[in-house]
């Protein structure tokens, strides 16, 4: 998340993006999916690695899709 927040506040985004600013969706985002992911590994509900979980799970699913939309939407605002 950390690194997101740095490439939002780089030159590099505001070169990439018409809506930069709208890519700050990006970090509740992750922040949701990396702390349930924690936390079902904490109640040991998650029995394997986290990125074939991801692959499987509903949850991640539609958080990736947000994901998309808000990248997608960032992209072509303006246009």
């Amino acid at each position: 998340m950390l690194v997101a927040a740095l490439y939002i506040n780089g030159d590099h985004a505001a070169g990439i993006y018409h809506h930069p600013a709208g890519l700050w969706l990006v970090c509740p985002l992750l922040l949701y999916w990396i702390s349930r992911v924690w936390m079902l590994a904490h109640r040991g509900e998650l029995h394997e690695d986290p990125v074939l979980f991801a692959t499987r799970d509903r949850t991640s699913w539609i958080v990736g899709l947000m994901l998309a939309l808000v990248l997608v939407s960032a992209r072509l605002a303006g246009c």
